[in-house]
């Protein structure tokens, strides 16, 4: 089992790998940020936590959206982003340090090989105050995904846990605007629709924007002039030809291979001086 890289997580969006809405930054060193939706659950106070906003100084003219969790509650918090992963991988979540330092308890789970949707992540709040979560907030993640690929692949093509576990709510009150949201039809890549989800990653504008940034940085291993750059490819190109003649060259082919001499065998022929005597043949 092998941890996926920044380069090997790119190069699996949209094969093994789905992961949306991609935002800027939103793929790090080793893994993908995990945010917040503005759907959250506390367990201890039986509802829906409320949204809250503020100016928002990095965009101005854009409000920015958080809610508290309560003192010593947990709280079902919805990501943001939907996840597929194929059956080559899966992905363990890990605690963000500041908010843990806060007062949030580590996280410990994971995403199963051919899971489709958003993630429920619990957080629990073991402080005596309440903490803040930022909606969306790349800068301020609720956790975060690493991407592992096994050693061989998973033996089911389908993930037995409930699509968003929406689930977890079940016996619950006040958990008619969490069903009704995750339920529109037109948001179905947020639960099992593998296909939409993949159309619309590759249709972002973040998505083109990181396979434009890989192939821009084997674009710059050949040169910044483009002249240069065509001179370069071309003598890759010559090098990969001389190396392909050079093996048919060199590859002994069936009929070089000199076949056994063959010896005859000796006839032996009849003496005809040899006398027969008849009455042996009775």
């Amino acid at each position: 089992m092998s941890v996926l890289s920044y380069q090997d997580i790119i190069r699996e969006l949209g094969r093994g790998i789905l992961f949306h809405p991609l935002k800027p930054d939103s793929v790090k060193a080793c893994d993908l940020c995990l945010t917040a939706s503005e759907y959250a659950y506390a367990i201890g106070q039986q509802k829906r936590l409320t949204i809250e906003t503020e100016s928002n100084q990095d965009q101005p003219g854009k409000e920015k959206k958080f809610f508290y969790i309560p003192p010593r509650d947990t709280a079902l918090v919805w990501t943001d982003e939907s996840v597929w992963l194929s059956n080559r991988f899966r992905g363990p979540l890990y605690s963000v340090v500041e908010p843990v330092s806060e007062g949030l308890g580590h996280i410990g789970t994971r995403v199963n090989p051919c899971w489709t949707g958003v993630l429920c992540i619990a957080l629990h709040n073991v402080s005596d105050k309440a903490i803040r979560i930022n909606v969306r907030d790349v800068k301020r993640p609720i956790a975060y995904l690493a991407i592992e690929k096994l050693s061989s692949k998973s033996s089911s093509n389908r993930n037995s846990d409930s699509s968003a576990r929406l689930d977890l709510l079940r016996g619950r009150p006040n958990r008619h605007e969490i069903d009704d949201f995750f339920n529109q039809k037109e948001l179905r890549w947020m639960k099992d629709d593998k296909d939409l989800l993949k159309k619309l990653m590759i249709e972002s504008d973040e998505y083109k924007n990181l396979q434009r940034g890989v192939q821009d940085i084997f674009l710059n291993l050949l040169g910044s002039n483009e002249q240069v750059r065509w001179t370069a490819i071309s003598a890759i190109i010559s090098l990969l030809a001389v190396i392909i003649a050079g093996i048919a060259l060199f590859k002994p082919s069936p009929s070089s291979t000199p076949s056994p001499t063959k010896t005859p065998t000796p006839q032996i022929q009849a003496n005809p001086k040899k006398t027969v005597n008849p009455t042996l043949n009775k």
